[in-house]
């Protein structure tokens, strides 16, 4: 962990005790067992069809989590930003090949633990399990909510929602991406946009 710096060691020690209680002189070597990386803009961290090596923790930068169908259509399902946790732990745990693709939409610093030392820090250390679920239980949620406001609400509606929610998104994504996540054309994203900024 030579690369890491102080701050960005306390930026993960402070996500993880939002999450669990951390036992006095286990966090060095439960940190032990990640590894930092570096990916460029557009590089791509993960293909759809590969099994997945490591799950991420983004010290700095935002990625994206997406599926493409059979036209070649991409649906992103997940945008990742500083503080978030991002993988696909079922194809992690189980060594089979994921139905995504990760790709750093902007330079991305990241932590990242392989399945091995996945394994081990469920074993070593019980928090990280307690924590860790509590961390899957809100990112399901989110998940399911998403289905049902895909359902449920207008392209208009979630639009606003995300606006509420992650003003800041707008800020650093492509505007396609945004239509992408909300299931819309980039077209209709527009004129929703260009609707709601005179309201």
């Amino acid at each position: 962990m030579e690369n890491i710096n102080e701050y960005d060691s306390a930026l993960f020690l402070e996500e993880l005790q939002k999450r669990a209680t951390i036992p006095e002189g286990q966090f060095k070597p439960f940190l032990a067992l990640w590894e930092f990386k570096t990916f460029s803009k557009n590089e791509l961290i993960l293909r759809a069809g590969e099994t997945p090596k490591f799950s991420i923790f983004v010290l700095k930068g935002c990625l994206r989590q997406y599926s493409t169908d059979k036209k070649g259509k991409e649906s992103i399902v997940y945008f990742a930003e500083e503080r978030h946790f991002i993988g696909d732990l079922p194809a992690i745990r189980n060594k089979t090949a994921s139905n995504y693709t990760f790709q750093a939409i902007e330079k991305c610093e990241l932590l990242t633990i392989n399945a091995n030392n996945w394994e081990k820090a469920f074993i070593q250390f019980p928090w990280w399990a307690e924590g860790h679920l509590y961390g899957y239980q809100k990112w399901a949620s989110l998940m399911q909510q998403q289905i049902v406001d895909m359902q449920a609400k207008t392209g208009e509606e979630r639009y606003l929602d995300l606006l509420r929610i992650k003003p800041k998104l707008f800020q650093r994504v492509p505007q396609h991406y945004i239509a992408s996540y909300l299931g819309l054309s980039a077209e209709t994203l527009s004129r929703i946009r260009k609707k709601t900024s005179h309201t």
